[in-house]
Order: C-alpha cells, then structure tokens, then sequence
C-alpha cells in the first residue's frame, strides 16, 4: 500500500532498527547493574580511634559527644579505665579530649572541652553538633555544647549553649522540624520522666518543658524519629530505670510522641517471636520511610546477676561471704560473651519487631552514634562491661537488586516492544491529521472508554493506592467513587456541546463561547501542566521501580521516553488508545491474580483478616467531621467531584476521547466504560493495600527497611513474591501505565498545539505539513518531559517540583469554572470571565500560601470562586452585542 506522506518516514526501517538496538543496549545495560550485596547490613571497620598522647595503646571510650558537621565527623570526651578493669580496682577516667575524622585518619584537635565528659545526648543538626548533659567524676552536668567544624582553620570549635533545665546523663534527643527534643535520663536520685525541647533557630534558646513521658522511668534508651500511618512520631526505646541505691529494672517497652498532636502513647513491649527483648545503651537509627533499626544493647541476663551481686556484697557484713560474692562477680566479667550481636527492625505501620540481621561480631553499647549521608556510624563504646573498643564501624544496609532475573526482563522486553510494534502498526494508517488526532473514526467507543480509564489510571495511581490503604485506611476510597458521581453532568452538559460544535480540542469551545484569549489561556495552561505532569509520571515510577529491580532510575526515564515517543509519534491516537488497552488488561489481570496470590501466602483465615483489619482502623472509610483542612469524607467527596469534573469535563487527554467517537452516544459510552471499571478497580487496589499490610504483619522481615518511597510497597511484593515472569509482566504494566499517561500527554499537546496556536497563526496551513509538524511538536514534548525527568532524578529540588506540579494545578479548578459559565449562563461575557479566571487564581494562591485547608479542596474553591467572580463581573463590565475583545 502506497504511504502518503512518504519524507515523514524516508528510512523507516533503518529508525526502527537503531531504536531497538539503543533499547536492547539499555536492557542489557540492566541486566548488568551492579546489585547489592547479599548481605542485609555490612559492617566495614574504618580507621580506629588513636591513642591519646602518652599512651601507646588506644583503649576507646564509652559514652562519647559528637556527630558530623560541614561532612566532618567528630569526636570527643568519653570515659575507660586506662590503669585496670573497675573489678581489679582500676579507676575511671573522664577524657576531655576531641577527635576528627579527616582523609581517613584521625586527628587530635588543639582545643579541649571545658570540662571532662560523658555519657551526653548529641544531635547533628544544620547548626552544628549538640551534646547535651552528661556526667563526670564530680558531678552530672546540665550543660549544653555546641561542636562546629570550622573549614578555613581546619579545627573544631566548642560553645557552650542554653544549659538544661536539670541535670542529665544517659539521657537521649532527637533533632526535628528545628527542635532538640530531649527524653529521660538520669539525675543524683535516679532515672526520670523529663521530657524538653528547645527550638535552636529561635533566639531566646529557652528550654521548653513538655508533659513527661508515660509508664516507668527511663535511662541508657533510645530515641530516633520515624513517619507512622497518622503523623511523624519520636519512638522512645529501651533502656533501664535506676533507683540510687536499689536494684535496677531493665526495660522492653518502647512508647512514642506524635508531634502533630502532642500525645505520648505507650506502644507495647519489644516482641521478637513472642519472647520480651530488653535493649539497654543500644543505638537506633530511622530508615527508609517506615522502619527503626535498633543496633546492639545489652540485655538483662548477665546484667542482671552482677548487679545483684553487687548489692549484695554491699550488704554483706561477713568477709569471707564478701570475698566470694567479689569472685562471683568477677568470674561473670572475666567471661563475658560481650553484648549483642542483633540488629533489630521495628516497623512503625504493622507495629511487628523482627530481627533483620545477625553481625559476626558484638556490637558496642554505651557508644556515639549518628548517621553519615547514607550510612550509619558507631564509633567506639563498650564490647563488654568495663571493656571499650577504639574502632569505628560503619553501617550500610542494602538488598533488594539482583532478584528481578533475565527471565521477567525478557518478559519486560517483549512487553515493551510490543507496545513499539503497536505504534508501528498504526502508523501506516497517519494519512491525515484527522487520523493522528481522533482516529479517522475507526477507534470504538469500548476502546476509548478503556483508554480514558487507563489515562487515568497512571502508574503512580497503581503504586500509591495500595500503598495509600497500607500505610493509612481507605479515606480516599470517595475520590474514585466521585469520579463516577460526576459522569452524568460530563454525559449530558459537556458531551453535547463538544460533539455539536465538533472542535478538535475542549478549548476551541472557550473561543466559541468568549474569544480566542480564553481559548489560548485555557490551552496554555494544559499544555505547560502536562509538560510537568511528563516529567513527573516518568521520575516517580522509576524511583519506585529502582528500588525493587536494580533498573536505575535514568534508565527506566530512558526506556519509557523512547518508547513512548516513538509509538506515539508513529501511530498517533489510535497506538495511544489500543497501547492504553493492552495496558488496562495487563495491569487489572495482573491486581486479581496479586490480591488472589496474597490470599493463598496468608495463614489468616479471611474472616480472621476482616476483624483483625477492622481492629487497626484500615477501613475507616468516612470521616464525616467537618474538618476542611484533613482528608474528612466532606473534602475527599466534594474536593474530588470538582476535580473530577475538571478532569473529565476540561482536560483534553480525556476529552480527545470523546472526539474519536462520531455520535453523542458513542463518546457517553466511553465515558460510562470508565465509570463502570473505576468502582471494580478501586475496591481491587485499596484491598491489596489492605492484604498487603496483613501479609506483612505475618512477615514483617519480608519487607524491607531499605524501601524510602511508600510507592515501592506494591512493587516489591511483585518482584519478591509473585512467580518470575508473572512479576515481569506486572513490572511491564507498571512502565506501561506510565507511558499511557505520557502518550496521552504527548498526542493531546500535540492537538493542542497545532489546533489552538498554530492553526490560529496559519490557517491556510496544509493538512500534510499540519501533520508532519504535529509529529514534530510530540518528538518535541517528549524530549522535554525525558529531560526534565532526568534533570529531577539527578537534583535535589524534587520536592520543589511537586510543589510546582501541585500549585499549578491550582488554576484548573479555574478553568472549569470558565466552562461552567460558558455551559450554563447567557449573562456571562468574556471580559466578566477572564476576570473571575485571574481572581479566582489570586483566591486558590491566597488560600494555598496563608491557610491549612486541604489541597483536595482547591480544585472546588477554583471552580466556584471563578463562577461567582465571572458572573457578578459578566455584569458589571458589559459587553455589546457579538463583541469579543
């Protein structure tokens, strides 16, 4: 068949051939990525700490200050017995003496604390290094230091800061959201309660006193800050309440402090198969976004016998008895197994501990610890009691890479390059622009329907809904379901009008009804959001999918942007729409046989699953407060029946699919299709996000602390729980879902651009240079959404990106407001209308900037806000008849 339009693919096969080989080469590229070691947590000596000056041998210390400030580690004060053990009458020594870590080495700082030292709490913060309380020969301390790395001298410099309100060693702090929060410790009488916080960026530096803490006195613990399923919590862990004079009581609880609301809760005791774990002078550490590692500690066994006989030998008035209980005590210390080897993993979600790893050696108690960009650094401390240790260990976690397998990446390969051949396929039927915009008409109604469901349908949606109902309940469960309330109003107000008026884009409608500034404006605004939509849909799932496949994240840009652009390019919106097909079938087989695969790996009877689920609160389906700054029913419900409304109604993804259609019928029938599948799928993919979270309460060592992204839970499962090649397929919907996003973004900028700009400019443009350059403008798009994909992995703004996808959404609710106007009112004017859109915009930013209502909110704000202002100024500034300024 003769191909019209021959110079759009002069060397078609030669493209085709070089596109696969760069695909191929990027495959293979994966296939080699360097995984990680087996091991869960590998422990890497650096260099120890060195002797102090008129010593030859390097004892360490326990109970050291210090942290990292400007990338230096530092060092200092402590506590050994340089002459004997304590149980052979040596004498303990308080040290102070500053060390830092510089090229490798350890140098010895020219300045001293003010005063011996130990047993401090030390926070790294952007401010320096702050080492709280404390303890000496003479006395406990309330003082505060302030330790920075001063780069232009090379040295260490030491202030003193806001000292504490009491005395306190052994006690512990965390550093967040710009306070030191210090927890418990120890005074002259014994463990305590306390509980202060100070903000460092406020200049008063007054210590605050907060409610203490629950349950028993507490010392020698723990503190680390984690996120939970409600708020951001500081986790109390561990420890010992001491009494001067009486026997200590070693402790297995931990509790938390929820630092939205204030409360301390008791969570419950440490639980490893069942049998209480006491952890005393243990290090923690907050990793990825929902687990606590806890390294090391002592337990009570051992401790618990020495000191027991160390009261007793107290109380002892005979001597021999005396001389015997000292042997005792000294037989246990002379043979001490030293402390811990265990890692501990708290999950802050399922609420389960579980051992995750076992080291070959003990790890230090009583020790400076503090992390080092992604490691974590314990350096000196105590291997047994009255024993420390000069050396420096260096924590770093990995697992996850080298699992996925050369069979799920053929499977993903095949995948992708079907959905290539696809694009290749159409493309001979791109005759007309007519053809690559709407389809010539060929494309039926379930095929659209399927595509529109699939547009909406994203890969992010795929990941965060069942990581959403994992991680918190299914609150967002009335987002979707008013996607479907909102069909009826789509069906019969903006259907109509596009199919009578038969625009090619949802903004020719704006021109028609006001002037082309509104038509412009409107398509700007979709043109510049999907530019940044592009990037985003690439960046997140490739974050996601890194984590679980050893695909790195630039790679999986890659491979989605090309193949995207290509199909898209070639075959227009009919590769789109029947890609969006193939995609919907994959990613809905795949949730069915994922939530049936969790049922049969699940030794909870379903029943069991229901009320156990119920307990915790995961289906809290309806919050009716009305409490328009939380995700309450009123804002999920009424918020998402106006972004659905812009969406369905405005967005040209969407609407160019009603297009495709030749009757009203037709394109009602794609929208219902969407509607029909949303509720199904909504209720599959917050159910696996509800099995999920049964599944790994069972086993909570299955899923990693590695995993920082909460939109990696659902992928991991596929990748470490689903059959290989099983796994393959739903990892290849996932790129799929992804780029059905993107080529609707790239097909819909491409008609948006060439119909609401360039046809404006160039209305005797011919048809086939109309085409060639729409080919262009989607090359074009997707080279920019690739590159701003890459630019964001690669930076550190990702968070600001989100900000700006987030604030400019905030004029679409605007834009359906102009609609509405168009729609349902003769007064409204063009001049009225344009100016409730820039009004409107001025309200949603004032409302985003300067008060806590939720974001789910604006779209509605928008809408109504640009009605209202569009209307009441439609007639004020009047217009003549047939005017369009």
């Amino acid at each position: 068949m003769k191909i019209i339009n021959r110079p759009l693919f002069k060397g078609n096969k030669n493209r085709c051939f070089f596109l696969l080989l760069v695909l191929f080469n990027a495959f293979v590229h994966a296939l080699h990525a360097k995984g990680v070691d087996s091991t869960r947590i590998k422990a890497t000596n650096l260099s120890g700490l060195p002797a102090p000056p008129g010593q030859q041998e390097s004892l360490g210390y326990a109970g050291m200050l210090g942290g990292v400030h400007n990338n230096m580690v530092i060092a200092a004060g402590g506590a050994n017995f340089p002459e004997a053990m304590p149980w052979e009458g040596g004498e303990k020594v308080w040290s102070d003496k500053i060390y830092f870590y510089k090229n490798g080495q350890w140098a010895l700082s020219e300045n001293k604390l003010p005063f011996p030292v130990a047993y401090a709490a030390s926070v790294s913060t952007d401010k320096g290094i702050f080492s709280i309380g404390g303890d000496n020969r003479d006395t406990t301390s309330d003082k505060v230091f302030l330790f920075k790395y001063d780069a232009d001298n090379k040295e260490v410099v030491v202030n003193q800061y806001t000292p504490l309100p009491e005395p306190l060693s052994y006690t512990a702090a965390v550093y967040v959201n710009g306070y030191i929060y210090v927890a418990g410790g120890k005074n002259d009488k014994g463990s305590t309660n306390v509980f202060y916080r100070i903000n460092i960026h406020n200049n008063s530096g007054i210590w605050e006193k907060l409610p203490n803490f629950p349950g028993p006195p507490r010392a020698v613990h723990a503190m680390a800050v984690q996120e939970t399923s409600t708020a951001k919590r500081i986790f109390v862990i561990g420890g010992r309440n001491e009494m001067t004079g009486k026997k200590s009581v070693a402790l297995s609880g931990y509790l938390s402090y929820d630092l939205k609301t204030g409360d301390w809760k008791e969570e419950g005791k440490i639980l490893i198969h069942g049998e209480e774990k006491l952890v005393m002078g243990a290090s923690v550490e907050a990793k990825g976004s929902m687990h606590i590692l806890v390294y090391g500690g002592s337990d009570e066994k051992l401790f618990d016998k020495i000191e027991r006989l160390s009261l007793e030998e107290r109380r002892q008035k005979n001597d021999s008895l005396k001389a015997g209980l000292i042997q005792k005590r000294k037989d246990i210390l002379n043979h001490h197994p030293g402390f811990q080897k265990e890692v501990l993993a708290y999950n802050t979600i399922t609420h389960k501990w579980f051992v995750y790893n076992t080291m070959e050696g003990h790890i230090p108690v009583t020790a400076l610890s503090f992390k080092k960009g992604d490691d974590f650094l314990i350096v000196s401390g105590e291997v047994s009691p009255g024993i420390r240790t000069p050396e420096v260990l260096q924590f770093s976690t990995g697992e996850r890479k080298g699992k996925f397998g050369w069979l799920n990446y053929a499977v993903l390969f095949l995948y992708l390059m079907l959905s290539l051949a696809i694009g290749i396929y159409f493309s001979r039927k791109q005759k007309s622009t007519e053809d690559y915009f709407v389809g010539g008409g060929r494309i039926p109604w379930w095929a659209s329907g399927l595509s529109v469901f699939g547009t909406l349908l994203s890969a992010i949606t795929f990941m965060a809904i069942p990581a959403k109902a994992f991680i918190t309940d299914w609150s967002y469960f009335f987002l979707n379901i008013a996607a479907i309330a909102i069909t009826p109003l789509i069906a019969f107000l903006f259907i109509p009008y596009f199919n009578r008026l038969k625009i090619r884009t949802a903004y020719e409608f704006l021109e028609d009804r006001f002037n082309y500034l509104a038509r412009a404006l409107g398509s700007l605004s979709f043109i510049l959001f999907q530019l940044g939509r592009i990037g985003i849909v690439l960046l997140l799932p490739s974050l996601a999918i890194s984590i679980v496949t050893g695909i790195s994240v630039e790679t999986s840009i890659l491979i989605m942007g090309i193949i995207c652009i290509a199909y898209t390019t070639f075959g227009g919106i009919e590769a789109v729409i029947w890609t969006d097909v193939l995609q919907v079938i994959v990613l809905l087989g795949g949730s069915v046989l994922a939530v049936a695969w969790i049922l049969l790996h699940t030794e909870t009877p379903f029943g069991e699953m229901i009320s156990y689920t119920s307990e915790q609160g995961k289906f809290n389906i309806a919050d009716l407060d009305f409490d328009f700054t939380e995700s309450t029913f009123w804002v999920v419900f009424v918020g998402g029946l106006a972004s659905a409304m812009v969406t369905q109604g405005t967005d040209q993804t969407i609407v160019q699919r009603y297009l495709t259609s030749r009757s009203v019928k037709d394109s009602q029938k794609t929208l219902y299709t969407n509607a029909v599948l949303t509720l199904p799928a909504t209720i599959i993919f917050f159910g696996i996000g509800t099995l999920l979270f049964i599944f790994y309460t069972e086993m909570p060592n299955s899923l990693s602390p590695e995993i920082s992204n909460n939109d990696s839970i659902f992928p991991w499962y596929i990748v470490n729980e689903l059959p290989v090649g099983v796994s393959g397929l739903l990892i290849a919907g996932i790129f799929s879902a992804a780029m059905s996003s993107i080529s609707s973004s790239l097909n819909s900028v491409s008609t948006a651009f060439c119909n609401d700009f360039y046809k404006h400019y160039n209305p005797k443009t011919g048809d086939l240079k109309l085409l060639k350059i729409a080919r262009w403008i989607t090359v074009l798009t997707g080279l920019a959404g690739t590159i701003l994909a890459l630019w964001m992995a690669n930076s550190g703004i990702k968070s600001l990106w989100d900000q700006f996808y987030r604030f400019l959404g905030l004029f679409t609710g605007g834009l359906g407001g102009m609609f509405l106007l168009g729609m349902l009112t003769k007064t409204a004017n063009s001049r009225g209308t344009l100016t409730g859109l820039v009004l409107s915009g001025i309200l949603i930013w004032f409302v985003s900037v300067y008060t806590a209502i939720n974001f789910l909110m604006y779209a509605l704000l928008g809408l109504v806000s640009c009605f209202a202002f569009g209307y009441m100024f439609s007639m004020v500034l009047k217009e003549k008849n047939n005017e369009k300024i």
